[in-house]
């Protein structure tokens, strides 16, 4: 049995995360020296080096490897623990993890978060923004408790419920000579230039299903990991880009940008965006009421 502490633990999981002793001392909340001492008796309990130190970046050594995997799991289950015991005294608070994209993020969360924050004030909600396929790696991995993202190849060990449809359609400067087109097919945007979100992207990954089926060779000119950006590219009349339809409102009306609707895409079912998390996992207080309010906004009634 592994004679360690708590303190210990947290030490050193935090100096693995940040590689820097100053840096993890902070985000823990103590001082360089003590953070230094934990990590000093750790090593000496377990008779072995646990990190490679150097003047720019502590690395973790081989046994440091073994150790943060299952220090990792011991910390994932206390957090576990904490929750359910958070929910034995029925009082709903704690911290919620969840995980999406930006365009969700901007344009579907925040009313739904002022509501869920009104409702309980007791629970933490953090909100990390990354793509649907990181974000199920995220789940799987138990580094958060739910994500948003689209419903296209869920792994079987994640339990998904839908939420609404994500519809991608095309936009352009109203100067753009495809300007006035209420439809339009992928074939006819192959000699126009086309400013699209990168390959880690859910919208872009199923363009690029759609294109190879409909044998379209689009002219990328650049390549870009935020909605934000592509709009502004977009009104300055640099190409056309294909994003979700939610996050070009507000431009539309403000006829600062055009939106055209893609034929291809009108043909098949429209992609369906929702909350996953990972099956057999104990899912808190706070966890469950957030799906609930997840699924009263979009009208969803189904078992969890």
């Amino acid at each position: 049995m592994l004679d360690i502490t708590f303190e210990q633990i947290r030490a050193f999981l935090a100096v693995a995360k940040y590689g820097n002793f100053s840096i993890a001392a902070e985000k823990i909340f103590r001082t360089q020296a003590a953070l230094s001492i934990q990590v000093a008796r750790l090593e000496q309990t377990l008779h072995t080096r646990l990190f490679d130190r150097t003047t720019k970046k502590v690395n973790l050594t081989d046994t440091g490897n073994v150790l943060f995997h299952y220090l990792k799991q011991i910390e994932h289950l206390l957090i576990q623990a904490d929750a359910e015991l958070r929910d034995l005294q029925q009082v709903i608070k704690g911290r919620l993890v969840l995980s999406t994209s930006d365009t969700t993020a901007c344009y579907r969360l925040p009313g739904i978060l002022q509501k869920y924050n009104r409702q309980y004030p007791g629970v933490d909600i953090i909100i990390q923004n990354a793509t649907s396929p990181r974000t199920m790696e995220l789940v799987m991995d138990n580094a958060i408790d739910l994500g948003i993202i689209s419903l296209v190849n869920v792994p079987p060990d994640l339990k998904s419920i839908p939420l609404f449809p994500r519809y991608d359609v095309v936009i352009c400067y109203p100067e753009h000579p495809l300007y006035g087109r209420k439809e339009i097919l992928l074939k006819d945007l192959e000699t126009y230039n086309c400013i699209l979100l990168d390959h880690q992207c859910a919208t872009r990954q199923l363009l690029d299903q759609y294109c190879f089926h409909s044998r379209v060779t689009l002219k990328i000119i650049m390549e870009l990991s935020s909605v934000e950006v592509i709009k502004r590219f977009v009104m300055i009349n640099s190409g056309i880009s294909i994003i979700p339809a939610i996050a070009v409102k507000e431009e539309v009306a403000g006829k600062k940008l055009a939106v055209i609707k893609i034929r291809d895409y009108q043909e098949q079912k429209p992609v369906q965006m929702g909350v996953v998390y990972k099956r057999n996992r104990y899912l808190s207080a706070a966890v469950k009421s957030f799906i609930d309010t997840l699924k009263k906004e979009f009208l969803i009634n189904q078992e969890y």
